[in-house]
């Protein structure tokens, strides 16, 4: 062997180089391979090997097969005899190097070897080394403690309804003190768990990312106070919840926010907790919302372009989880105007059941209020769209061409109907840079005749268009043929892409069929 591989750190970068292919089967299987090389490898690769495990399986097969009355597979492990202190030698060497730990949802390892180790582990923890713990099965969580180190710094729980009472929230406090990301996924509001977090909200001072399912009114105040508190999600909100909502006095309110999600049957949280931060950095927002209407994009797009750091916010995602509505009026553009002061945006998706109506005039304005957008998708998912004529025509997307270089990801609902001219003109025509690659129509619809003319346009004015997508989520009867049409000139598309041959004036010219 080259003296060179005996030296720690070369071994060291060769079995990361190992660990950086990307399925998790073809790394581990190669790094055993190297660890039979000879004793140097073979102590080079246990770090990797064992940085992360799923379930106490790998550890549990260290120790004696006398202790086992039977096979040890991923569903069956029975003991034949009491586990002593020396049969958890090795068990003990490889837990010091783990340092990632999850339940395996395809590992079920019995209550009863849980048992047996808090025996051996009831003042100390199995994994001293411990950075992230990732817990699913509720039936476990009385022995979570075991687990539960001071080097900690990323916790993801879920309870269960059965297991509120066995909840191991009241010690992670002092157990977990340098903990920065914690996630808690609960069935359901407990005022239980809601009061055990606030007891220990206040003792993770270093907290950068919450994401719960559930927290009592009063702890937000605690949790917009946090200093380092840079992505928060919170769920399952009620109606009311919010309403009464107030910062302490004298604090700054998300001082270091960055990303927000919040899913909600009202946006009076989001209102009240933006019109607070005032101070904000806020760069991500996310919104899910049963139901929204006119009224609420007003007051929460004001809020958003008004009060939270107008040259951070790049990112909104606002969906409306409704599936429907009956009677509701379309969002208008004088609603998504109250936007356009947030002129960093480069993702914006609202994807609403009712809608925008706009037109070709307003496409322009967006195109100069956000020229550095990279995706933007409005009302894509909307039902009315589907028994009123839209005002926005083709020829209001060729602004989003001209003036958004980085506009790659579109989503508009466009009337292509009157599209049936013998020439159609754009004065882009093969000199567009544009770099639209995908392009959601929501439920547009199209007449057979438009289609060879609007291939011709679109593929004009965004060169790079490879994917258009036609939003039949609950199956057009009455139109069945639309889906096919734009699948059609998804096909164009394809065949513009290779051919040759295209005029290069300015002025770009388009007869009909495929005749460029």
């Amino acid at each position: 062997m080259h003296h060179c591989l005996l030296i720690p750190e070369i071994l060291q970068v060769i079995c990361a180089h190992l660990r950086g292919i990307s399925r998790i089967q073809d790394w581990r299987r190669n790094l055993q391979a190297v660890a039979l090389v000879c004793r140097n490898f073979h102590n080079a690769t246990l770090d990797f090997l064992w940085y992360r495990i799923g379930g106490l399986l790998p550890l549990l097969r260290t120790l004696p097969s006398d202790v086992w009355s039977g096979p040890l597979t991923r569903h069956e492990a029975a003991l034949a005899r009491a586990i002593t202190a020396s049969d958890l030698e090795r068990f003990r060497a490889r837990a010091r190097l783990v340092q990632s730990y999850y339940d395996s949802e395809y590992i079920n390892v019995p209550i009863a070897i849980y048992q047996a180790l808090s025996f051996h582990f009831h003042d100390q923890p199995i994994f001293p080394n411990l950075l992230f713990l990732e817990s699913s099965r509720s039936e476990i969580l009385p022995y979570l403690p075991m687990f539960l180190v001071p080097s900690i710094c990323q916790v993801q729980l879920s309870i269960s309804s059965d297991s509120i009472q066995n909840s191991p929230l009241p010690i992670l406090g002092n157990r977990c003190p340098s903990l920065v990301h914690f996630e808690l996924s609960t069935p359901d509001c407990y005022p239980n768990i809601g009061q055990q977090m606030k007891s220990i909200l206040s003792q993770w001072g270093q907290l950068e990312t919450l994401v719960i399912r559930y927290l009592p009114e009063e702890s937000l105040q605690i949790v917009a106070a946090l200093p380092h508190l840079c992505d928060f999600t919170l769920s399952h909100v009620d109606d009311d919840y919010g309403n009464t909502f107030s910062p302490t006095p004298g604090t700054d309110v998300f001082p270091a926010l960055q990303r927000l999600t919040i899913t909600a049957s009202s946006p009076t949280l989001c209102v009240n907790l933006l019109k607070a931060a005032t101070n904000c950095p806020l760069e991500d927002f996310t919104l899910f919302l049963f139901g929204l209407d006119p009224p609420v994009w007003r007051d929460l797009f004001a809020t958003l372009a008004g009060l939270c750091g107008k040259g951070a916010l790049t990112a909104i995602y606002i969906d409306d989880l409704v599936s429907q509505y009956d009677e509701q009026n379309p969002g208008t553009a004088d609603e998504l105007r109250l936007l356009f002061p947030l002129t960093g945006l480069t993702y914006l998706v609202l994807e609403t059941c009712c809608g925008f109506d706009v037109d070709d005039a307003f496409m322009y304005e967006v195109a100069a209020a956000w020229p550095r957008i990279g995706t933007l998708s409005i009302g894509t998912t909307g039902t009315f769209q589907r028994f009123e004529p839209q005002r926005l025509t083709l020829h209001g997307l060729v602004p989003l061409a001209e003036l958004c270089p980085n506009l790659q990801s579109l989503g508009v609902h466009v009337n292509v109907a009157h599209i049936c001219s013998n020439h159609l003109y754009t004065r882009l025509g093969s000199n567009s840079k544009s770099r639209v690659r995908y392009l959601n129509v929501s439920r547009s619809p199209i007449p057979r005749k438009s289609v060879p003319w609007a291939a011709a346009y679109l593929s004009a004015i965004f060169p790079e268009l490879r994917e258009v997508e036609y939003n039949d989520d609950y199956g057009d009867s009455e139109q069945p043929a639309y889906p096919d049409r734009w699948s059609d000139i998804e096909n164009h598309l394809a065949a513009y892409h290779y051919m040759s041959g295209h005029r290069k004036n300015d002025l770009h010219c388009f007869d009909c069929g495929l005749h460029v």
